[in-house]
C-alpha cells in the first residue's frame, strides 16, 4: 500500500512541476521583462525631456568637496640628492 501511495503522489508532483513550468513560468517571465522593458523605457524619456539646454550650454550636476588642508607639520621633509652611477 506504501508503495502505491508513493507512486501516486510522485506521479501528481510530476504533473503539478510540469503545468508549472509550462504555463505559470512563462507569465511570471513575460511580467518581469514587460516591467523591466517600462522602467527602461520610463528612465530614458526621463533623461530625455530633463535636459532641454541650449547649445554649449553646461550643467555640472555634482561637485566635489573641498580636499583636505595637509598642515606644514604634517610628514617629514627628505632632501634628496641624484646619484650618478
Amino acid at each position: 500500500m506504501g508503495f502505491v501511495r508513493f507512486v501516486v503522489i510522485f506521479i501528481v508532483a510530476y504533473l503539478l512541476i510540469s503545468l508549472i513550468t509550462r504555463y505559470v513560468i512563462p507569465v511570471i517571465l513575460r511580467l518581469f521583462f514587460r516591467y523591466m522593458s517600462n522602467r527602461s523605457r520610463n528612465r530614458h524619456f526621463k533623461n530625455r525631456t530633463k535636459g532641454n539646454r541650449k547649445e554649449g550650454e553646461v550643467k555640472i550636476d555634482y561637485a566635489p568637496g573641498k580636499s583636505k588642508r595637509i598642515d606644514k607639520d604634517t610628514g617629514e621633509y627628505v632632501d634628496y640628492e641624484e646619484v650618478d652611477d
